[in-house]
């Protein structure tokens, strides 16, 4: 009876012209962003150590000026002087110089020179031109992984990873909630509003809601992930952007690592899956809650942003920040940790407490059905809550 009523549901799904929207819009999403974003190249390699080395050279200046009148200034100034040499040789290693291996040692080198730079204050450089400390152990992370992986480093070596990775912090988050929220605004209405054939079928509530989510579930899924090949070959091919074995960074226990796009994708994707069951198990319980399609995404919107009105209003509220690990994209670059000022939010920290709340959400729907089923009157036996 399970899988005649998921045919039966799948056919309804088939013929609605929003399932067809949501499907249409999930396809052409990142092949049109990956067309638009294809006016903004990103900076290579060799540039941006060009622009840093502008920047450094500015530092040196204003040391040179303090060294003589200040012994912590002249210590800076010595450490300086060995960064600027490193810039200088990195910029030629990844020109003309062609030697990955010796650029990746230069860059270690610079940020352990930064990192003792930190340690003794940064004294005599202004606040606008010193390297913050998080940027440092960002560029660490990626040398460590690039060096331990053996990967050579080109000018446009970044260049995959500064695609997919803007793609996906406009598509992670809001947007992805909406499109969600959306296409399972009708799972219980649906059938409540047409009366179909199937609602008096010997199949018990639950058993139903499975049915539900599990097809809406793959009916998303499978056009998001057709979607991103699509745009990914198209950006492959229009850019010419490298392999996805370069790193790509990831906030873990209150620090970054590295991992290559391939595995970054892997985690994303995971974490899509898990916020679409929860969204969908939400949707089934505002359907129950209020019988109303319009509420069902006004009311998941308002949810999504009482950890902002909590902010704006001055309020910590520790508690509502699981609210905001729906936008994974922050969760996985630890933008969200930062932004909410707590350390504890990171990917496998997340996907425990999201697939907690999807469960405490099953839990719910299962004791309203319960606990409506014996309030129905005995004189409609075979009048369901839903």
């Amino acid at each position: 009876m399970f899988w005649k009523f998921t045919l039966f549901e799948t056919k309804l799904l088939l013929q609605n012209r929003k399932s067809w929207f949501i499907a249409a819009f999930l396809l052409a999403f990142f092949v049109l962003f990956f067309m638009y974003y294809s006016q903004d190249q990103p900076e290579p390699l060799d540039d941006q150590k060009r622009t840093e080395t502008q920047t450094s050279y500015a530092v040196f200046e204003h040391l040179d000026l303090l060294r003589h009148d200040l012994p912590e200034v002249a210590e800076v100034y010595n450490y300086h002087t060995q960064i600027q040499s490193l810039l200088g040789m990195q910029v030629w290693f990844i020109g003309s110089g062609h030697d990955s291996e010796q650029y990746i040692e230069n860059g270690l080198e610079i940020n352990q020179l930064r990192l003792k730079v930190h340690d003794i204050g940064n004294a005599g450089i202004p606040n606008h031109l010193i390297v913050p400390k998080e940027d440092i152990l960002k560029e660490d992370a990626l040398l460590h992984y690039i060096k331990d992986n053996e990967l050579p480093i080109e000018p446009d070596s970044y260049s995959t990873n500064h695609y997919i990775t803007n793609a996906l912090s406009m598509f992670s988050g809001l947007l992805f909630l909406v499109i969600v929220l959306i296409s399972g605004s009708e799972m219980l209405l649906y059938e409540r509003n047409h009366q179909s054939v199937m609602k008096g079928f010997p199949l018990s509530f639950i058993g139903k809601v499975t049915s539900k989510i599990m097809i809406h579930f793959v009916h998303i899924y499978t056009f998001l992930l057709v979607g991103f090949s699509l745009g990914a070959i198209y950006m492959l091919r229009k850019f010419e952007a490298g392999d996805f074995s370069f790193p790509i960074l990831v906030y873990k226990n209150s620090n970054y690592i590295a991992v290559s796009t391939g595995q970054y994708l892997l985690y994303m994707f995971l974490g899509l899956a898990l916020i679409t069951l929860l969204l969908l198990s939400l949707s089934i319980l505002l359907n129950m809650l209020f019988k109303n399609a319009f509420a069902n995404i006004l009311i998941g919107l308002g949810i999504f942003i009482l950890p902002d009105i909590a902010m704006a209003a001055g309020l910590k509220a520790s508690f509502l920040h699981p609210i905001k690990f729906i936008d994974m994209y922050k969760v996985l670059s630890g933008d969200l940790a930062t932004e909410l000022g707590n350390s504890f939010i990171d990917y496998w920290n997340a996907m425990a407490i999201l697939g907690i709340i999807t469960i405490v959400i099953i839990s719910i729907i299962y004791a309203i059905n319960k606990f409506a089923y014996h309030r129905v009157p005995k004189n409609m036996p075979l009048e369901k809550a839903f």
